[in-house]
């Protein structure tokens, strides 16, 4: 099923009805593109070069990956012994992105160009000719062996894909004779083309999807767009003519993914906890270099022995945990933290069955042998950017850790820095300080303001008392949680402490709407009115503890205005 909303593709695989594989462009892909870049440092102890393509990154150039004339490595023993690389700063070298940039790590790049077409790869400065292992049948085997040893090129080898099973040496050839076409344009615009810059992009989704997924295993392919089906039946007609009939428009009510439960799972794909059939669960966290899966049985018991319990659990993780690779399109290495076995015949039926469920992944893959205690790791190529890193952007609030600090923890951060602060301060006469002390304003979030009140505001007295300050302290909605301005102020000056002050005076009543927003959430008794907290007592108070508001509309009289916030009794509610 091909979903476009411009300017993202999405291309979701169902085999029996549910969601298989799932890839969404958004024009962001790099693998694969060739460009023209300029060496901008070798490091030797890295036996690595990086080279300026033209990213926010300089991408990494390792010796192996270098290549001359007559597929000779351009690497050479110097003095000492030590390997150095024949690259000069400044050199402009012809380079291919053989694993995407990945958060703040450049991409990796390689001099071996390798081209794929429909029914074969085309891999420059080569004499390799092979056979993809997906294809079973020997005598078939031997039988594209054959013809690709006849049809590669001088000088460039050649790898026959899965797709070539039956195909005949007349589309082979054509195929080969396109992509020779096409090296042979990439080294044309390297000769004229100014570093860094690019020489080549790989096909988005849709030529991929005709070149690398359009085979007779797919029934049909379903799009909800036009003008997008126009252009897959004109690639369609080209490569594979006979599969054209396959295509067709979605014309229902519903958006396409939404009509066949596809929304569904994709929503599901970004989520961390994953259920599985028996109601156990995968908890899986997803960080820069590392994916790691952990299982939990959940609410699932079982219906006999504990072991049984847990081979089932796992066996459905292994399941689960491939298909959910395929659709984040994770990258990198995978940890699978199995629930522990104790029988070594369950160990191996986990194991052998996760190597079933990754031989089916398109990305190349490799199992490191599961431990007794159930952690396997994996290894998956990465070949572009996460489904999570696709959709998502760090969190703007806690930086992308996932976590903020506890009011608590900002408020004994805050003290410290008042203490530090005060340290600081140079003497001054006292007409212009508070009776000898100086005046500081605090300013913080309301559920850090509260914290710093703890025990009756004991603390803040007692850092009064040490630091010689007279603090004022006000709330601000709009400030981080873990924020706090300190300020210090003269006698006479304009304060927003004296301003909201001055709008709550003691005596007068006011009334609060319900659901007003109260704290601390863990214990809610204060309100925020004009930037000060206000402390409210009283039988009439009724408050909705799950959600820290209170529950209707209330009528408050003030009855005193302090320097850290005001009470007020609850009169009517």
């Amino acid at each position: 099923m091909v979903n476009v909303e411009p300017p993202e593709v999405r291309v979701a695989e169902l085999r029996g009805g549910r969601l298989w594989g799932l890839d969404v462009d958004r024009g962001g892909r790099l693998l694969g593109d060739v460009f023209k870049g300029r060496v901008v440092n070798v490091v030797p102890g890295m036996d690595a070069a990086f080279v300026n393509i033209g990213l926010e990154h300089n991408a990494l150039l390792h010796e192996g990956d270098i290549v001359r004339a007559g597929d000779q490595a351009s690497v050479a023993k110097g003095s000492g012994g030590r390997g150095w690389i024949a690259l000069r700063s400044g050199e402009e070298v012809v380079v291919q992105v053989a694993r995407p940039p990945v958060g703040s790590k450049g991409a990796r790049v390689t001099m071996r160009l390798s081209l794929p077409g429909r029914y074969v790869v085309l891999s420059e400065s080569s004499d390799t000719v092979g056979v993809s292992r997906r294809l079973e049948s020997e005598d078939e085997r031997v039988r594209l062996r054959r013809l690709a040893e006849r049809l590669r090129p001088l000088d460039h080898g050649l790898v026959v894909r899965t797709e070539a099973e039956g195909a005949s040496e007349v589309l082979l050839g054509a195929d080969v004779r396109t992509l020779v076409g096409l090296l042979e344009g990439i080294r044309a615009a390297a000769r004229t083309s100014q570093a860094p810059c690019r020489l080549h992009r790989d096909l988005g989704l849709l030529g991929r999807l005709v070149r690398d997924r359009l085979g007779e295993d797919v029934s049909r392919v379903v799009v909800d767009d036009a003008e997008t089906l126009d252009a897959l039946r004109f690639q369609v007609r080209t490569s594979a003519p006979h599969l054209e009939e396959r295509l067709e428009l979605y014309a229902g009510a519903l958006p396409l993914f939404k009509a066949r439960g596809v929304e569904r799972e994709v929503e599901r794909a970004g989520a961390r906890a994953v259920p599985l059939p028996s109601g156990g669960t995968l908890v899986i966290d997803e960080a820069e270099a590392l994916t790691a899966i952990d299982v939990n049985t959940g609410r699932f018991t079982g219906r006999s022995r504990l072991a049984e319990t847990v081979l089932t659990t796992n066996l459905e993780a292994v399941e689960e945990a491939s298909r959910q690779m395929r659709l984040r399109d994770v990258g990198g290495v995978v940890a699978i933290d199995f629930i522990d076995m104790d029988r070594t015949r369950d160990r191996v039926r986990v194991l052998d069955a996760l190597e079933a469920a990754l031989a089916q992944d398109r990305a190349k893959t490799r199992i490191v042998a599961l431990s007794p205690s159930g952690l396997v790791e994996i290894t998956r190529r990465r070949e572009g950017p996460s489904l999570r890193a696709t959709l998502n952007r760090p969190c703007p609030y806690c930086s992308g850790r996932g976590m903020v600090k506890t009011p608590q923890t900002v408020a004994l951060e805050t003290r410290r820095r008042i203490r530090e602060a005060a340290s600081n301060i140079p003497a001054r006469p006292s007409s212009e300080t508070a009776g000898g002390r100086e005046r500081m304003q605090v300013v913080m979030h309301p559920e850090s303001a509260c914290a710093l009140l703890e025990d009756e505001g004991a603390h803040l007295r007692a850092l009064e008392s040490q630091c010689g300050l007279m603090l004022h302290l006000t709330v601000d909605f709009g400030l981080h949680l873990e924020a706090a301005r300190l300020s210090l102020g003269s006698v006479g000056e304009d304060w927003s402490f004296d301003a909201a002050a001055s709008r709550v005076v003691a005596g007068e009543r006011l009334s609060l709407p319900a659901a007003t927003p109260l704290y601390p959430a863990e214990e809610p008794a204060y309100a925020v009115l004009h930037g000060l907290l206000v402390h409210m007592e009283g039988p009439g108070l009724a408050i909705d503890a799950a959600r820290a508001s209170t529950t209707k509309p209330l009528l408050i009289e003030i009855t005193q205005v302090g320097r850290w916030f005001a009470t007020a009794l609850v009169v009517q509610g």
